[in-house]
């Protein structure tokens, strides 16, 4: 009978949970922080889409890659292939961009789901899975006493 009265051990133990948190929130920082300093050396534009590439369509999200025409400064006009992203998107479509003045080939949409999404969803993972290892380690499985 004490057989059936026995708790499983955990699948992953505290110090398991406690790497990965680590890991997951080191990277969700690093992800966070890059989005920053570019929002924070970015030039909003608007721009026209001129073409959209499709990207991963065998994978579970499509990605697209839309190629599309801004003015950096008055009087100028350039076409620039804009980093991946989620939304999809269609030719003659007008939206907002941000551009790095220093790099102008740096060409990012500037919509929630790709420039945040991804590392809040790291960090909230981090705080979970290290919650979870607190709470493993205040209160560790216990032995049954076989008496």
């Amino acid at each position: 009978m004490t057989a059936l009265l026995r708790r499983r051990k955990p699948f992953l133990r505290a110090r398991a949970l406690v790497a990965v948190g680590l890991v997951s929130l080191v990277a969700g920082s690093v992800g966070l922080w890059g989005e920053i300093g570019f929002l924070s050396r970015v030039v909003q534009v608007d721009a026209e889409v001129v073409s959209v590439e499709t990207l991963g369509a065998s994978e579970t999200f499509d990605l697209y890659r839309p190629t599309v025409r801004f003015s950096p400064t008055p009087g100028e006009t350039i076409e620039r292939a804009a980093a991946e992203t989620y939304r999809p998107t269609e030719a003659g479509e007008r939206l907002v961009v941000g551009f790095d003045p220093q790099n102008i080939d740096d060409v990012r949409l500037l919509d929630v789901r790709d420039r945040w999404l991804s590392p809040v969803w790291i960090l909230l993972f981090a705080v979970v899975t290290l919650g979870v290892a607190v709470r493993r380690w205040r209160n560790p499985p216990q032995e049954p006493d076989d008496t």
